[in-house]
C-alpha cells in the first residue's frame, strides 16, 4: 500500500520542476491529484504520467492569485474525489533586480503569486477541513531566501519569509483541530527557473557540502514525508533541503 493511498493532494505549479516531481512522487505513493498551473499543455502531460501510475488526476489552468479560480479548483477537486487531504503550495516566480530598481508591478506580481496564492489555497482548503472535521496537511514551498539575504533578490526573499511565517501561524492556530502545516526551504535546485546552470554547478562543487545541485526529487521526497502520517507529530517547521548550504 502506498504512503498516500486513499488521499487526494492539491499541488499548485505542477507543470514542471519541483511541482512536477512532487505530483509524480505522490502519484507513485497512491494519491489522487488535483493539479494546476498556467501551462496547460505541460500540465496535461504531468497528469497523464501520474495516471499511468494507477491514480486519477484532475488538472486545471488556474491563476492561483485569483480567489475565484482557486475556489473553483478546490470545488472541482472535492466534487471529483470527495475531499482534498493535502495542499502543496508550490507555485512561485523569481526575478533578480536591485532593490531601488524594483518596480511596483514586479513587486505586486511576485507577492500575488508567491504569497497571496498560499494564503488563498490554504484558507479555502482549511475552511473545508473545519467544516468536515478533516485533519489535513499543508506543505508550503519557502526557500533558503526566507532565512538569509541575497543581493538583487529583496522582493523574492520577502515573499519567502512571508510564506515561512504564514506557515507557522497556520500551524499554531489550527493544530488543536489536527491540521498540520510545514514548509520546505530548498537551496539551489536544478529546475527551469535556475539561471546560469553551468556557473551554479561549478559553484556547487565548492560551496555546497554535498558538492552538487539539488534535484527536484530531493524536494519531492521531503514533501512526501510532510504530507504522510510519518510526520504526524511535526508542524510549524521549515525544513532546509539545501545539501548543507546553510552550514556556511
Amino acid at each position: 500500500m502506498g504512503r498516500l493511498s486513499g488521499k487526494t493532494a492539491l499541488i499548485t505549479g505542477a507543470a514542471r520542476g519541483i511541482g512536477r516531481a512532487i505530483a509524480l512522487r505522490f502519484a507513485a505513493e497512491g494519491a489522487n491529484l488535483v493539479l494546476c498551473d498556467l501551462n496547460l499543455a505541460s500540465l496535461r502531460e504531468v497528469a497523464a504520467e501520474a495516471e499511468s501510475k494507477g491514480v486519477k488526476a484532475l488538472f486545471r489552468r488556474t491563476d492561483v492569485s485569483v480567489r475565484s479560480q482557486v475556489q473553483q479548483l478546490v470545488d472541482d477537486g472535492i466534487s471529483e474525489f470527495g475531499m482534498i487531504h493535502t495542499a502543496v503550495n508550490n507555485a512561485g516566480i523569481f526575478f533578480n533586480a536591485p532593490f531601488e530598481q524594483t518596480t511596483d508591478e514586479q513587486y505586486e506580481r511576485i507577492m500575488a503569486v508567491n504569497v497571496r496564492s498560499v494564503f488563498l489555497v490554504s484558507q479555502i482548503v482549511i475552511r473545508q477541513w473545519l467544516k468536515h472535521e478533516i485533519k489535513g496537511t499543508i506543505v508550503n514551498l519557502a526557500s533558503i531566501g526566507a532565512a538569509v539575504a541575497f543581493v538583487d533578490s529583496s522582493a523574492y526573499c520577502t515573499t519567502k519569509g512571508a510564506v515561512a511565517t504564514l506557515t507557522r501561524c497556520i500551524a499554531l492556530e489550527y493544530g488543536p483541530r489536527g491540521i498540520r502545516a510545514n514548509s520546505m526551504a530548498p537551496g539551489i535546485i536544478d529546475t527551469p527557473m535556475l539561471p546560469s546552470q553551468a556557473d551554479n554547478e561549478r559553484w556547487a562543487k565548492t560551496a555546497i557540502p554535498l558538492r552538487r545541485l539539488g534535484e527536484p526529487i530531493d524536494v519531492a521526497d521531503v514533501a512526501l514525508f510532510l504530507a504522510s502520517d510519518e510526520s504526524r507529530y511535526i508542524t510549524g517547521e521549515m525544513i532546509f533541503v539545501d545539501g548543507g548550504w546553510m552550514l556556511n
